[in-house]
């Protein structure tokens, strides 16, 4: 499966929509960080990235909120728990593809 996602700019604000209507806001991420999915259901997609890159992490992220919603991810800022196991974030490499979440996210976005 391969997820299509079109970001739609709102007006002049930094803040466009996914084709879910998900908000996808531009800020400023930490090095190496191209975007985020959130709890809200909002993604935070870094501000220099290209349109391709931003359409590329949209979707990427989709999976994840997609995950989120069927109960399989969760995160703190200490942990994600993914299906019932708990991984500490300071011992992780955020975004590895080695990671199960993350896995089908690279294979489906």
């Amino acid at each position: 499966m391969v997820l299509v996602v079109e970001v739609k700019k709102v007006g002049s604000s930094p803040i466009t929509q996914t084709a879910k209507n998900r908000p996808v806001i531009e800020k400023d991420l930490e090095p190496g960080i191209m975007a985020e999915a959130n709890k809200d259901g909002s993604t935070f997609v870094a501000k220099g990235a290209s349109p391709a890159q931003k359409k590329s992490a949209v979707a990427h992220e989709e999976i994840h909120h997609e995950q989120m919603e069927r109960g399989d991810l969760s995160y703190t800022d200490n942990e994600v728990v993914w299906k019932g196991k708990k991984y500490s974030r300071a011992s992780m490499k955020e975004g590895a593809k080695n990671l199960p979440w993350e896995k089908e996210a690279y294979k489906n976005a």
